[in-house]
């Protein structure tokens, strides 16, 4: 090993700037990790939270699609619980027809 005796000083203050410069470098280095590190945390967070509203997305579709089922179910009932009731009244009308001429005539 080189002792630092022997090398002169103008060298010994090159080196220095040398050494402090590559620490600065270092420093930022390790600052950009820290904050790589914190945005990462904040990714990972924002992932789950993603995650959580599109479970939650989910279940609300689930629930639109029962409730469609079920109203396709009950709109073709009352399809047909409107022609009965169509019928049922022309029957009424016919009928109250019927007997007011009856009565007339009568």
């Amino acid at each position: 090993m080189i002792e630092l005796i022997k090398i002169p000083q103008v060298i010994r203050m090159e080196v220095d700037a040398r050494f402090d410069r590559l620490e600065a470098k270092i420093d930022k280095l390790a600052d950009a990790m820290v904050k790589l590190v914190e945005i990462d945390t904040k990714i990972d967070g924002i992932l789950n939270h993603n995650n959580t509203q599109d479970n939650r997305l989910n279940k609300h579709s689930d629930t639109l699609d029962k409730h469609a089922v079920k109203l396709a179910v009950v709109d073709k009932s009352t399809g047909a619980n409107e022609w009965f009731v169509r019928i049922l009244i022309a029957a009424l009308v016919s009928a109250a027809t019927s007997i007011a001429v009856f009565m007339m005539r009568g």
